[in-house]
């Protein structure tokens, strides 16, 4: 026996608080997070499982997203890690630390998920499916705080790009780009000073004839269409 073996070790789960914004490009976006209705402890929860024996946290969340979510996760998909939530009385079950990341996904990646998107609230709540069992309400906060800083552009001057999680389809306009990172933070944001910091980040969309393209399908004047600058 080895003198590692004489400590005991607790249950190691992975949990996935994944982020979409419903409606992004339409009238009415909203940051949303999945949550699984389980039994034994009755309730909701974020999608998650524990660590095998010689598996990795990758391949755990890999798991998860095709057996508890329903999904087959694209390759190029990386959970963000948020930090290891470790109070030992976090699960009434076992002793467990849960190694929790955020995903954020498109509305499209979603198509099929199993489980209910829950609106996230101004101030970081979940509507209509709270308290959430163990401690997933912490890492919930933990999840929506880490999407918020990247979108939020009021008090920052660097570092801030066009919906850096790409929830939004392209080619946009600039009314829907900013109605999709005021979703996402839970605010308004200033129209022109909004512009003025994307627009070095965006090109725009030309048609065959060299002129730029026009969303000509919303409500209102036609308006220049953008991608992101490659």
């Amino acid at each position: 026996m080895s003198d590692l073996d004489r400590f005991p070790r607790p249950a190691v789960a992975v949990d996935l608080a994944i982020l979409t914004v419903t409606d992004a490009g339409g009238p009415d976006p909203q940051l949303r997070v999945l949550v699984l209705r389980r039994s034994d402890p009755d309730g909701w929860a974020l999608p998650g499982a524990f660590l095998r024996e010689r598996t990795t946290v990758a391949r755990t969340a890999d798991h998860v997203l095709r057996e508890k979510v329903g999904i087959t996760p694209h390759a190029t998909i990386r959970p963000r890690l948020l930090r290891l939530f470790d109070d030992p009385d976090r699960d009434d079950r076992t002793w467990a630390v849960s190694v929790a990341n955020a995903l954020p996904l498109p509305e499209s990646a979603l198509h099929g998920a199993l489980g209910e998107l829950a609106g996230v609230t101004a101030d970081g709540g979940l509507d209509g499916v709270g308290p959430l069992l163990f401690d997933h309400d912490a890492i919930v906060d933990a999840a929506i705080r880490d999407v918020r800083e990247r979108y939020e552009i009021r008090l920052r001057y660097v570092d801030v790009g066009p919906d850096p999680d790409g929830f939004l389809p392209e080619p946009f306009t600039l009314h829907q780009l900013r109605r999709v990172h005021e979703a996402v933070i839970g605010a308004e944001l200033h129209k022109d000073n909004f512009a003025r910091r994307m627009k070095p980040h965006l090109e725009p969309v030309r048609g065959d004839d060299g002129e730029p393209a026009l969303a000509t399908a919303l409500r209102g004047r036609p308006a220049a269409l953008y991608r992101r600058a490659r």
